[in-house]
């Protein structure tokens, strides 16, 4: 069975092996309308701490792959992006409709 995988997906070629029993958690778009489109598999973590937990690592990983693409170093990076969390988690207007999977 094939699955259909959308152009401008981030390739996995050439990472660390993942193991057999390694789970994806998240999955996040910007859609064509500019929103997110968020897929949370939540049914395998079940402290949501440690979602917390992972969402730390990310935007650590987030601010290294800015320094490297950017002109920008990881700490400004690393700000920028808390800001950015930070105002987005004070507005609330990042939740959207969408259906729970």
């Amino acid at each position: 069975m094939s699955v259909w995988e959308p152009p401008g997906r981030i390739s996995l070629e050439g990472g660390e092996d993942l193991g057999k029993d390694s789970s994806e958690i998240a999955r996040i778009w910007i859609n064509d309308e500019g929103g997110a489109s968020v897929w949370i598999a939540a049914f395998r973590l079940e402290d949501p701490r440690m979602f917390g937990y992972l969402m730390a690592d990310t935007i650590r990983h987030a601010a290294r792959a800015y320094a490297g693409t950017w002109s920008i170093g990881e700490d400004a990076a690393l700000q920028k992006i808390a800001e950015g969390l930070s105002e987005a988690l004070r507005s609330q207007t990042t939740i959207q409709d969408g259906s729970l999977n």
